[in-house]
């Protein structure tokens, strides 16, 4: 697989926030923070207590990351309505597939080539024992076979359960705010096959854009650039994807 153009293009735009009137199955969604960071949800009552809370690691792309700051992210906005501390993996642009070899492209100067998810596990590890895993992309893989992304994303499933066995991963599917509807390449067919493979086993699979916006006007909740969420997008995502773990069993840490 060859280098995309407009992969090859965004090296030469190092300090590019959001291209925008891109189709979200051709090129890269991008935002403004890509940087592996944590993110400290407020004190909680373990806090105080002198017990540690969950710690939540998402791993993304710029619709985890958002456009803001780490800690206004919709991911680490619902790890703080959890009592979790959020880290926070999204870099603009990448994964399953996308940002991976042969694939890369320079985000910007600070943050330099790009990795897809499965890549990023060793060095995360290196740095946290999560209690909780979030995988949140797919929606850059669009120019890949789709066998291929599938491919990808059954073995990113079976690294992370590799690298931490007693957490638990949360797999976020695929979709953009943009059209809650638009399953963006990934049907109810694709989703089911993926919920049965061996890697999948114990996987939690939410679908918060449909479950919280599907019939909903969504204009008003993203950016300019009529992909990404603004401010509130991302307080309403968090909103919804705090239903969704609610809804599967998991409850907000006092």
């Amino acid at each position: 697989m060859k280098m995309r153009p407009f992969d090859a293009a965004l090296t030469l735009l190092a300090s590019a926030v959001i291209c925008g009137g891109v189709a979200v199955t051709a090129a890269p969604i991008w935002g403004s923070t890509g940087i592996t960071s944590p993110a400290v949800a407020p004190p909680s009552t373990a806090d105080l207590a002198g017990t540690a809370p969950p710690t939540a690691l998402f791993i993304g792309d710029s619709y985890t990351s958002g456009t803001d700051l780490a800690e206004n992210s919709y991911a680490c906005r619902a790890a703080a309505r959890m009592g979790w501390t959020c880290a926070l993996s999204g870099i603009p642009g990448t994964g399953y597939i996308s940002g991976g070899p042969p694939n890369r492209f320079v985000v910007n100067e600070y943050i330099g080539e790009t990795t897809s998810f499965s890549e990023r596990i060793p060095e995360l590890d290196a740095r946290y024992d999560p209690d909780y895993v979030v995988l949140d992309g797919g929606r850059n893989d669009g120019f890949a076979p789709a066998e291929d992304v599938y491919e990808a994303m059954v073995h990113t499933l079976g690294e992370v359960r590799r690298t931490w066995p007693e957490a638990t991963i949360v797999f976020v599917r695929p979709r953009t705010l943009a059209d809650p509807s638009d399953t963006i390449g990934f049907d109810d067919a694709s989703m089911a096959r993926l919920r049965d493979e061996p890697a999948a086993e114990g996987v939690l699979f939410v679908d918060p854009i449909h479950d919280g916006f599907a019939g909903t006007e969504t204009s008003p909740i993203l950016l300019e650039d009529g992909l990404h969420p603004n401010s509130r997008g991302d307080r309403e995502l968090s909103a919804a994807l705090v239903s969704a773990l609610q809804s599967l069993g998991l409850s907000a840490t006092p």
